[in-house]
C-alpha cells in the first residue's frame, strides 16, 4: 500500500500515538512542543548525560519485556494465537530497555509484525514501536494452493512459506515465494501478488577495475602447516574468500580460500587475485572496529561473530552485495576500465546492509528501501571519516573509488546532481528505485553533520523554504541514527517514521529539549520531511466491504458503495483498477451497471486523497450465470433387459466460488421405463445428472434434463433415447484351439457386438459338448486320440438366443524323415530331409520342429536343431555326427494339427584312420614301425595289420589304440614286396572299417 501522509502539527502527550511507517509509539511523560531550529554548540562541548543502570540480562529483559507485552496487548495490536520471539536487546546507561521481538500469529511468522518494547529504569512499561497499523484477524486455512502461490510469483521450483504479512495495511494471510534472489507475497485467498522485494542489497551498478586501499595492515590466521589464512581472528572470524568468477549461487563450497606463505598478501595490481582481497578484508576490520568502539556493538548480530566475504564475484562484474540468505556479501571486480567494486565506503556500505537484517530489517522496497540504501551510505561514510586513510580520503561521497559514474556513485550533500536520486520528499519518492530514493536520507543525515548551504564538503541547499541548519557533526549524527535504527525503526518505517525515530533517539540521548534533537527536525525539514507529512497510515482508508466477493448476475443490475475515512478529513476519489465488463465506479465510489460476460474478475478499488496517497480493498468479483452443458456421457441406445446409463454434465463456473456446495438441482421427464435419475454434484462447480437402470420396454423418446441453480437460472439439455432388442451374441473373439498331447485347449475372447452372452457351448466331434457361463473364456478337452480328426465348435447363448457358432478342426499330422547317406566315415556329413503334412498329404510351410538326436550309449534325446519348413514344407537340416547316431523330429502343434514324432533314422559312423610306415623300403630282416590314428579317438579300439596273400589278406597281428587313438606295430619283414593294411574293429560306438593299402620292398 502506498504511504500514507497528513497535515497539521504532532505533539507528545501522555499514551500519544507516534506512528511511523506503520509504527506506533506509545510513551510517557509531558506535552512537548515541536522543537525550533537553533545554533548547535561546538561538538566537543555537547555530550550525553548517563544515568547508573542496574545490571540486566538479556533473557531478564526479553522475559521483563514479555510481561509487558502480555498487560499491553492493545498498545501493540495483539491478537489470540501470537507469540513474540527476542531479536535483541539495548539498555541504556539509565537502566533503559528496548528490547526488540518478532511477532508470529497462528505459528506463522508475521510480515511487518515486528515490535521494539520501551521499559523505564524501574521496569514500567514506557511505550512500543509497532509495525503493523491493525491486528491480525486472518483465516486460518489458506485457499491458494502452495504450487498456485509458486506460480503466481514466477519461481516454480522456489520455496514457500506461510506468513501474515502485515507489512502495510490489513494484515492478510499470505504465502511468502523466495527464489530466483527475490521475496515475493503471494496473497492466500485471491492469489494477488502483495509485494516483492530483493533478497540482494546491493550497491549501485557501475564499471570499475582497480586497487583501492593501498597499502595497509593485517590481523590473519596462521595454520597448522605454517601458511597463513585470510580469517580475522580479531574480529570473529571476519574471512574473504575467492569466488573464482563464478556466481554465489552456483556453488559456493567450492569457492577457494586466500591462503599465503609469507603474511604478505597482493602485490598492488589486479593481476594477483589477493590484491582485491586485501581491499575488502581492510574494510571489514576497520568497519567492525567503529561498530565495536563507537557503539559497542561486536559483530552485526551483537553475538561476536564476523562475516564471510567473496571476491572476484562473477565476471567484471560492476557491484557488490550483501546476501540475506547466507549473512555473506560478493563483491565485484568492476567492468573495464573501471575498478572493483572493493573501496572503503563500498566494504562498510555491505556491512552496514547486514546491521539493518540484525536490527530494524527494513524491507527492501518503498521508503524503507530508500532506507536501507541510505543507512548503508551513512554508515559507509562514517568508516571512511574513522579509517582517515590517505589511499581514500574522506568525504560525502558514495563510491567514488570505483570510478563508475563522475564524481560518485551517489552525493550526500545534495542527491539529485547524479540525475537520478532524489534530494526532497515527494509522494512519488516511494516508487523510485531503492538506491534513489535513499537521497533523502541521505541529505538528511549531510545536513544533520555537516549543515546546509556551501561547505568544504559540499553544497546543500535545503528543500523549499526550510531554514538553514547548522550540523552537528558525524560522532552526534552517527550516535543519533545507530540509536533510531536499532530502538526505533521496524521493518515498514518510511521517511516520516525515520523521522519520528531519529527524534525519539535524540531526545534519549540529549534531552527533548535539546539543540541535537531540534537539529535532527532542521535537518528533517531540510530535506523535505518536515512534519507536516505524517507516517504510514494516515493515508485514506476503505472500509472494508461487507462482502468481498460481490456474486453479481450477468443481465441484472449492480449497486455497490465504497467509503473511506480520510484522517485528515479532505475529500476521497475511488477508482479501480480492475472491473467486470458493465460496471463503472464514480468519483464518490458507487459501483454501479449491469454485468455483461460471466467470469472471475479480481482488482482493487482505490481511494486516493488530494495529497497523492492511497488505500487499496481488494474485490473479488465473481459473476454469474446460468448452468452450462458442458458434456455428455454414456450411450442412449439400450437394449431391454440390460443395465444402460446416459446423461449430462452441467457447470457453474466460476459460480461456485460463491453459491455453496449442492446448489444445483437436476429433473427429468422423458424417462425410459425403467431407469431413473441420479444427481452426483461434482468438484469445481460440475453435477452430473445420470439416468441409469435396466430397461424393461422396447420403444424411443426424448429426455429432457433441466438444471436450476440457486439463482432460478436454468439450462435445459435433450437427450434422445433408443430401447431396441438386442441382437444375439456374434461369433466370439479370437478363438484359438491349441493341440496337446491327447488334449485340445479351446480359447476365446467375448463377443465384440450383439446381446451381452449369458454363457457358451462348447462342441466336439466325434466327442461331448459342454455348456459353461457368462464368464468363462476357456476349456481343455482330454481323451482326444492325436491319430484322429476333431471338429470343435463354439457359440454364446443369451436370452435373445445362440450366437453363430465359430468352427475350427483339428487333424492329424505326419512328419515324415529321410537320411542321405545312411552310413559315413568320421568327420563326413549326412543330410536329413522332411516334411509337415496336414491329415498326411497337404504339406505345410512355416512349421516349425526341433530335430532331436541320441548318439551311440545315450539313453536320452537331445536337441540337436530347430528346424523351419520352406514354402514347399520342407526342410532340410546337415549332420556330422562322430558316433552312430539316432535322429527324429518332433512337431508341437499349430492351430488345427495335433503335435506328432516322426520315426527314428539312424546314421551309421565308421572309424576313419591312417596308416604310415617309418620306410617303405626297409632291410631284411630289420624291425620298422607301421603306425597311424583312428577317429574318434578312443583308448582300446582293435587295430589288426593284415598282408595280402595273392588274393586274401591273412591277419599278421593285433594293437589297440592309445586314449588320443594312436596305435604303432614294430615288425621286421624277410625280402620280398609286402602289400599291408589295417583294420579297425566295429563297436556299438562305430561301424569298422579297412584303411588303404602301402606297399613295402624289402632288400
Amino acid at each position: 500500500m502506498a504511504v500514507r501522509h497528513r497535515r497539521g502539527a504532532m505533539v507528545l502527550a501522555a499514551a500519544l500515538v507516534l506512528t511511523g511507517a506503520g509504527v506506533a509509539v506509545v510513551r510517557d511523560g509531558p506535552a512537548v512542543a515541536e522543537p525550533q531550529v537553533q545554533e548547535p554548540a561546538p561538538e566537543a562541548t555537547v555530550t550525553a548525560t548517563a544515568k547508573p543502570r542496574t545490571k540486566t540480562t538479556k533473557a531478564t529483559a526479553a522475559a521483563d519485556a514479555r510481561t509487558q507485552i502480555r498487560a499491553n496487548g492493545a498498545a501493540l495490536r495483539s491478537a489470540p494465537g501470537e507469540e513474540y520471539h527476542p531479536t535483541g536487546t539495548v539498555t541504556d546507561d539509565d537502566g533503559a530497555q528496548h528490547v526488540r521481538f518478532q511477532r508470529t500469529h497462528q505459528s506463522r511468522p508475521v510480515l511487518g509484525g515486528d515490535v521494539v518494547v520501551h521499559s523505564g529504569a524501574t521496569g514500567s512499561f514506557a511505550g512500543a514501536t509497532v509495525a503493523q497499523q491493525q491486528a491480525i484477524d486472518v483465516p486460518a486455512t489458506a485457499k491458494v494452493s502452495r504450487a498456485r502461490a509458486l506460480k503466481a510469483a514466477g519461481q516454480p521450483r522456489g520455496s514457500a512459506r506461510q506468513v501474515v504479512d502485515a507489512i502495510d495495511g490489513e494484515p492478510a494471510l499470505a504465502w511468502e515465494v523466495t527464489g530466483g534472489g527475490k521475496v515475493t507475497v503471494v496473497d492466500a485467498g485471491t492469489g494477488a501478488i502483495r509485494r516483492g522485494w530483493d533478497l540482494l542489497e546491493t550497491a549501485e551498478s557501475g564499471t570499475g577495475h582497480g586497487l583501492q586501499v593501498g597499502d595497509v595492515a593485517l590481523s590473519t590466521t596462521r595454520r597448522a602447516d605454517g601458511t597463513y589464512t585470510l580469517v580475522d581472528p580479531d574480529r570473529g572470524g571476519n574471512t574473504v574468500r575467492d569466488a573464482l568468477n563464478q556466481r554465489y549461487t552456483s556453488k559456493p563450497g567450492t569457492f577457494a580460500e586466500f591462503t599465503d606463505e609469507d603474511n604478505a598478501w597482493g602485490d598492488g595490481s589486479a593481476a594477483d587475485r589477493a590484491t582485491g582481497a586485501v581491499d575488502v578484508y581492510y574494510g571489514m576490520a576497520r568497519t567492525a572496529d567503529y561498530l565495536r568502539e563507537t557503539f559497542g556493538r561486536d559483530g552485526l548480530y551483537a553475538d561476536g561473530k564476523g562475516v564471510t566475504a567473496y571476491v572476484h564475484h562473477e565476471v567484471d562484474e560492476a557491484n557488490a552485495a550483501w546476501n540475506s540468505n547466507c549473512k555473506c556479501m560478493m563483491f565485484g571486480d568492476g567492468a573495464p576500465p573501471g575498478k572493483p567494486f572493493t573501496s572503503l565506503d563500498v566494504v562498510a556500505h555491505e556491512i552496514a546492509h547486514g546491521l539493518n537484517r540484525a536490527t530494524a530489517d527494513l524491507v527492501y522496497s518503498g521508503e524503507s528501501g530508500g532506507l536501507s540504501e541510505s543507512s548503508s551510505d551513512i554508515f559507509g561514510t562514517l568508516v571512511e571519516f574513522a579509517v582517515n586513510s590517505p589511499a581514500d580520503p574522506p568525504d560525502y561521497l558514495i563510491g567514488e573509488k570505483t570510478e563508475t559514474r563522475s564524481p560518485a556513485l551517489r552525493l550526500m550533500d545534495e542527491p539529485s546532481r547524479d540525475g537520478e536520486s532524489a534530494s526532497c520528499w515527494s509522494p512519488t519518492v516511494k516508487d523510485l528505485d531503492v538506491h534513489n530514493s535513499s537521497g533523502i536520507g541521505n541529505k538528511f543525515f549531510y545536513t544533520l553533520a555537516v549543515g546546509s548551504g556551501v561547505s568544504s564538503w559540499g553544497d546543500s541547499p535545503p528543500c523549499g523554504d526550510a531554514a538553514p541548519v547548522t550540523g552537528l557533526g558525524n560522532d552526534r549524527a552517527a550516535q543519533i541514527w545507530y540509536r533510531a535504527l536499532t530502538v526505533y525503526m521496524v521493518s515498514n518505517t518510511n521517511y516520516a517514521g525515520a523521522r519520528e525515530a531519529t527524534l525519539l533517539a535524540a531526545a534519549d540521548l540529549y534531552g527533548p529539549d535539546s539543540i541535537e534533537r531540534r537539529t535532527v527536525d532542521a535537518a528533517w525539514a531540510a530535506a523535505g520531511v518536515d512534519g507536516s507529512g505524517a507516517v504510514s497510515g494516515s493515508a485514506p482508508q476503505i472500509a472494508p466491504f461487507a462482502d468481498s466477493m460481490p456474486g453479481p448476475r450477468v443481465g441484472h443490475a449492480v449497486q455497490l458503495r465504497a467509503s473511506a475515512r480520510e484522517p485528515q478529513g479532505q475529500p476521497v476519489t475511488f477508482s479501480a483498477d480492475v472491473l467486470p465488463p458493465g460496471l463503472t465506479i464514480s468519483p464518490d465510489g458507487l459501483i454501479s451497471g449491469t454485468p455483461t460476460t460471466r467470469g472471475e474478475y479480481i482488482g482493487y478499488v482505490i481511494a486516493t486523497d488530494p495529497d497523492g496517497n492511497t488505500d487499496r480493498e481488494l474485490l473479488f468479483w465473481v459473476v454469474k450465470g446460468p448452468p452450462v452443458l458442458k458434456q455428455r456421457t454414456g450411450s442412449s441406445t439400450l437394449q431391454p433387459g440390460v443395465k444402460g446409463f446416459y446423461g449430462v454434465i452441467f457447470e457453474e463456473v466460476p459460480d461456485y466460488r460463491k453459491d455453496p456446495e449442492k446448489s444445483v438441482t437436476v429433473t427429468a421427464e422423458g424417462l425410459p421405463d425403467g431407469l431413473s435419475l441420479v444427481v452426483y454434484p461434482g468438484n469445481w462447480g460440475s453435477t452430473s445428472a445420470v439416468v441409469t437402470g435396466v430397461p424393461t420396454t422396447a420403444g424411443s423418446g426424448t429426455t429432457v434434463l433441466t438444471a436450476t441453480d440457486i439463482d432460478g437460472d436454468r439450462t435445459t439439455a435433450s437427450v434422445p433415447w433408443t430401447v431396441a432388442p438386442a441382437p444375439v451374441p456374434a461369433v466370439p473373439a479370437a478363438v484359438r484351439v491349441t493341440p496337446g498331447s491327447g488334449t485340445a485347449l479351446v480359447a476365446w475372447d467375448k463377443p465384440s457386438s450383439g446381446a451381452l452372452p449369458t454363457g457358451y457351448v462348447v462342441r466336439v466331434s466325434p466327442g461331448a459338448t459342454t455348456t459353461l457361463d457368462a464368464s468363462a473364456r476357456s476349456l481343455r478337452v482330454t481323451g482326444l486320440d492325436v491319430f484322429r480328426s476333431y471338429t470343435i465348435g463354439i457359440r454364446a447363448t443369451s436370452a435373445a438366443g445362440d450366437g453363430i457358432e465359430h468352427v475350427s478342426t483339428l487333424t492329424p499330422t505326419g512328419v515324415p524323415l529321410t537320411v542321405s547317406p545312411t552310413t559315413v566315415s568320421h568327420g563326413k556329413a549326412a543330410v536329413l530331409t522332411g516334411k509337415v503334412l496336414r491329415s498326411g498329404t497337404a504339406a505345410t510351410a512355416g512349421a516349425t520342429l526341433t530335430l532331436e538326436q541320441r548318439p551311440a550309449g545315450r539313453t536320452t534325446w537331445s536337441l540337436a536343431a530347430t528346424v523351419k519348413t520352406d514354402a514347399k514344407g520342407v526342410w532340410r537340416s546337415t549332420v556330422k555326427p562322430a558316433t552312430t547316431t539316432a535322429y527324429r523330429v518332433r512337431f508341437t502343434g499349430l492351430t488345427g494339427m495335433w503335435p506328432a514324432i516322426s520315426a527314428t533314422l539312424t546314421v551309421t559312423v565308421r572309424h576313419a584312420f591312417t596308416i604310415k610306415a617309418s620306410t617303405t623300403k626297409p632291410k631284411a630282416n630289420k624291425k620298422i614301425k607301421i603306425y597311424g590314428t583312428a577317429k574318434p579317438a578312443r583308448a582300446g579300439v582293435k587295430i589288426t595289420l593284415q598282408r595280402k596273400s595273392v588274393s586274401r589278406w591273412v591277419t599278421v597281428t593285433s594293437v589297440k589304440t592309445a586314449a588320443s587313438g594312436a596305435y604303432a606295430f614294430s615288425r621286421a619283414f624277410k625280402r620280398g614286396t609286402w602289400t599291408l593294411r589295417v583294420v579297425a574293429a566295429g563297436s556299438a560306438y562305430n561301424a569298422t572299417a579297412t584303411s588303404s593299402a602301402i606297399t613295402l620292398k624289402v632288400k
